[in-house]
């Protein structure tokens, strides 16, 4: 292997934030692999990636948008023997990439193999009201489903800051390929019967208007398959 790290990206129509994100976690991450799969997107997204010049960047563009399950598991094929540890983050401003470094720094201990980012971990009433408290409330019911489907103890399923130890990768059997990829890894990775670590990460939370893509359509659809998987 190469890289001890790969940050692994799914981008559809970000062209406002992915060149800053991107570059940002490049030159933090400048001995590590960052890979971005360009889901499909039909704005400036992809131009604005061929800006980025830093020689640890890897980008795979998908002809047509396949949503964020299908983008994740592209990057994951590509980079299954390309790293030790694979980290998820999204193309958008809620994610500090400092927090990323957190999750890292996680693996000093040889013992850990999963590490979740929790925007959760230590929730505030400020944090429950920037992001709108039905969208805390609906996070908090599908993680407490998730909880107990799956018989795990954790603060925030639904989290974009994901990241485990790449030889998991041949046990994982995902086929997800919208934002159910979130229940699904959490799923197959408690198959696995290892501990799933949880640090706290901050979060930028934004609108519907501002570039949200997660909708009460994709909510209902990761409901109904905790219900089937419970």
């Amino acid at each position: 292997m190469n890289f001890k790290f790969s940050i692994l990206i799914p981008c559809f129509n970000e062209e406002n934030t992915v060149f800053d994100v991107v570059t940002n976690i490049c030159n933090c991450f400048p001995d590590e692999l960052v890979v971005v799969v360009d889901d499909g997107s039909t704005d400036g997204s992809y131009d604005q990636l061929l800006k980025v010049k830093s020689k640890n960047l890897k980008t795979i563009q998908l002809e047509k948008n396949m949503g964020k399950g299908f983008a994740l598991r592209t990057g994951l094929e590509y980079l299954e023997n390309k790293s030790e540890i694979v980290i998820f983050t999204d193309a958008d401003t809620e994610i500090l990439v400092e927090d990323l470094l957190k999750v890292s720094q996680m693996y000093e201990n040889p013992n850990v193999e999963i590490v979740f980012g929790s925007r959760f971990l230590e929730i505030s009433n400020i944090k429950k009201f920037q992001m709108g408290i039905h969208r805390y409330l609906a996070n908090l019911l599908l993680t407490i489903i998730s909880n107990l489907a799956f018989r795990q103890k954790l603060t925030d399923m639904e989290t974009a800051v994901k990241s485990f130890k790449t030889s998991l990768i041949k046990y994982l059997n995902l086929t997800a390929n919208r934002f159910d990829i979130e229940p699904e890894l959490v799923k197959e990775l408690a198959n696995l019967e290892k501990k799933i670590h949880e640090v706290g990460i901050s979060y930028n939370p934004r609108s519907r208007n501002e570039g949200k893509k997660i909708s009460f359509k994709d909510g209902i659809s990761t409901l109904m398959y905790l219900l089937r998987n419970y």
